[in-house]
């Protein structure tokens, strides 16, 4: 092999094995894989349930998957029960690849569920006390709605 491919040769290979090893933007930024939800709330010590699933209580951080949108409760006693959709967006640092990243970077982004964010990724509900009927209260039929039978 003459000195110039030799060169070349040395060259090439350094920048080949960035762009084959090289995170995609989305990768970089967001991280890949399961994305970290922080809950808390007030009063503390809530029972989360993520999907229908016990997830501990409040304040707990609990990992989720990017691909759907998760369905969050979180109940107290005396209090009345939260719901909060944790939704799929799309990450922005997706159209990064178009710049920086290239084709390789897009795929990699795919490949590690970079490519979308779970929305709101911080939740803090502030529960509120149950309606309770004022003391004394006692529930009655409306005389007018109760049809008399011969």
């Amino acid at each position: 092999m003459s000195k110039e491919k030799m060169r070349f040769v040395a060259r090439l290979v350094p920048i080949m094995i960035l762009i084959a090893v090289g995170p995609g933007c989305a990768t970089v930024t967001g991280g890949c894989r399961d994305q970290n939800v922080k809950i808390t709330s007030n009063p503390v010590g809530a029972a989360v349930l993520v999907d229908g699933q016990p997830a501990g209580s409040t304040p707990t951080a609990v990992k989720l998957c990017r691909k759907t949108e998760h369905h969050v409760e979180i109940a107290y006693p005396g209090c009345e029960t939260a719901q909060v959709t944790i939704a799929r967006r799309l990450n922005p640092w997706v159209f990064g690849n178009i710049i920086l990243g290239g084709p390789i970077g897009l795929v990699v982004d795919i490949c590690t569920d970079a490519t979308h964010n779970l929305s709101p990724d911080d939740v803090h509900v502030q529960l509120q006390s149950q309606k309770e009927p004022p003391k004394g209260y006692t529930a009655s039929l409306n005389p007018k709605s109760v049809v008399n039978s011969p």
